[in-house]
């Protein structure tokens, strides 16, 4: 009877759980790298140098596209983390030299150049000293020489491998002397290439002093490759999402709802995920092969991985049912289901189409600030998905609920990108733009009516903000700057203008027309015309369109002012 791991999520506990099965290096090997990078991150990247020694080459490749590349926010390209890729070093450090330098040398060349020239600068030893020696000496040169004594460097047949950050020179130099050892073809080969590349950015930026004394380093890229290869595992990049999004915004409505193909963006991604390659280690699983460990022991392996909610349950529904609970009681879930009883491969079809949806929106959308979780981003998709279907299926059934037979006809008549589409445009433009509207409104009477003039200044100065960002369509970008006016503008309405002008709109508390779904969780998301048309009512009241009445309705919440009182008349004194 093996012992439960008690849902524990202590790192070394479940390291000493995972090292206790039969089989380990056929498990883990056998592990798509998705999983494996999650096993890695719920663990640490610092303590589990145990397992990082079990993986395969061609497993680490897909973990380091998706680890070692970070973006600043939802859109923005990923650049590449060379902390993180020092880290990774140290760790395969400690199954030895030998074995850091063998994985290295079977990655590819490109990357691990990157990675070099984002830690270490390389010149040319002779041909330093020959620039050095062909004209009078100078001061700069005995500079160059103070820079050169005061710099930890290793060199290699004539290269000299400079330390631009200290905190990884031990690791990267024990892993270029074992590749000196192992494979010096490819050590020479690195280095050429890096010297090059150090040699340009030394002419660039003023000599090799200024280099020297430089904290900045040459911002090579190798992420084209990278998002192909990603691309062709179902991931969207941030330029491609944000491309896709910005292409629903500004198409018209009525080009939407008449398209009968994707758009020029998802055919591409389609296009580009049709090539996948797949190869016999990627395609591995547990259990498939001669080598593998047996039946119960990937099992138990499993069963271990699903307690650490590594993996999903073993009975993980699709990503349609996962997001029932928030989406069950949606038009286009219910034309889903149909078209899964009628037509299995349209179906297959329509879930692949979300499941792109789903991706561009964490790759490319912000909400409340930051990157919009997995489960959110399934709710979103769904609920913007139902936004377009309505639309279309409207047109078919008329205003009554359409049938088994409308929906799915609907369904196999239209993709789900498009109903997106038809859906984000007019999240866009009868949510975030409409409420855009009803802000400036409010604030043009809140600062009429101001009696602090600091305070009104401010008003005018978020409501001129407002006004560019909801011209450049990009009404978004002004959520920060209520804060600085909550006081005037009330905290349920800040709030709610905050919810309204998000990229990925969120449903207002109160709205009308959010009713919860059959499980009884409210969607937080737009995902009717009945919502949007509450909305409108609701920003047509006096007190918050600003229309007429007193701006102090619209902060009704908000303290009084205490009003300064005129000295009465004392005795001696004649009132004017």
């Amino acid at each position: 009877m093996t012992t439960p791991l008690a849902k524990s999520t202590r790192p070394r506990h479940l390291v000493a759980r995972l090292l206790e099965q039969p089989g380990l290096v056929h498990l883990v090997q056998g592990l798509e790298a998705p999983v494996l990078t999650r096993l890695i991150h719920h663990i640490g990247l610092e303590d589990a140098g145990e397992i990082v020694a079990l993986a395969t080459t061609e497993q680490l490749k897909g973990i380091f596209d998706e680890d070692l590349w970070r973006s600043e926010r939802p859109g923005k390209d990923e650049t590449f983390d060379a902390d993180r890729f020092a880290l990774w070093l140290e760790v395969m450090l400690e199954a030895g030299e030998a074995f850091a330098a063998q994985k290295i040398a079977e990655l590819d060349e490109d990357l691990v150049t990157l990675a070099l020239c984002k830690h270490v600068l390389v010149i040319d030893v002779d041909e330093l000293a020959v620039q050095m020696s062909s004209a009078e000496r100078s001061d700069d040169d005995d500079l160059v020489d103070k820079a050169l004594e005061g710099c930890l460097h290793q060199e290699f047949e004539g290269f000299r491998v400079i330390a631009t950050n200290h905190r990884s020179w031990d690791a990267i130099v024990q892993v270029l002397v074992e590749l000196d050892r192992q494979h010096h073809a490819l050590l020479r080969a690195l280095l050429e290439r890096c010297c090059a590349i150090s040699s340009e950015h030394i002419e660039e930026s003023g000599g090799l002093y200024d280099v020297l004394t430089s904290e900045e380093m040459l911002e090579s890229d190798v992420a084209a490759e990278r998002e192909d290869r990603r691309e062709q595992e179902g991931f969207v990049a941030p330029s491609a999402a944000v491309s896709f999004l910005n292409l629903a915004r500004v198409t018209p409505l009525e080009e939407i709802l008449k398209a009968s193909s994707y758009d020029a963006v998802t055919r591409a991604h389609f296009r580009a995920a049709a090539v996948k390659p797949r190869s016999a280690a990627a395609g591995r699983r547990p259990g498939d092969g001669e080598s593998t460990a047996p039946a119960e022991d990937v099992r138990r392996f499993l069963e271990v991985l699903r307690e650490a909610e590594i993996l999903p349950p073993a009975a993980e529904p699709p990503l349609l049912t996962a997001g029932a609970s928030r989406g069950g009681d949606l038009l286009f879930t219910a034309a889903v289901r149909e078209v899964m009883a009628r037509d299995p491969d349209l179906y297959a079809k329509r879930l692949l189409e979300l499941s792109y949806l789903v991706n561009v929106l964490l790759s490319g959308c912000s909400h409340d600030g930051r990157a919009l979780r997995p489960f959110e981003a399934v709710e979103a998709a769904l609920c913007t998905c139902n936004l377009g279907f309505e639309r279309l299926a409207g047109g078919r059934a008329g205003r009554k609920t359409p049938g088994p037979d409308e929906l799915a006809a609907a369904m196999t008549e239209h993709d789900a990108a498009k109903m997106f589409m038809a859906g984000w445009h007019l999240l866009h433009h009868e949510v975030s733009l409409v409420a855009g509207g009803a802000l400036r409104r409010t604030l043009a009477r809140l600062a009429e009516v101001q009696v602090d003039a600091r305070a009104a200044r401010e008003i005018e100065r978020v409501a001129r903000g407002l006004e560019a960002d909801c011209d450049a369509g990009k009404p978004w970008r002004s959520r920060g700057g209520l804060a600085r006016i909550e006081l005037e503008l009330g905290a349920e309405a800040t709030s709610m203008f905050r919810a309204l002008l998000d990229e990925c709109p969120a449903l207002p508390h109160g709205l009308a027309g959010g009713a919860p779904t059959r499980e009884g969780q409210a969607l937080r998301f737009f995902s009717t015309a009945a919502q949007i048309r509450a909305l409108h009512a609701s920003l047509e009241r006096p007190e918050v369109s600003g229309a007429k009445g007193p701006a102090r309705a619209a902060r009704a919440d908000a303290p009084e002012r205490p009003r300064r009182k005129r000295p009465r008349p004392g005795p001696g004194r004649r009132s004017r």
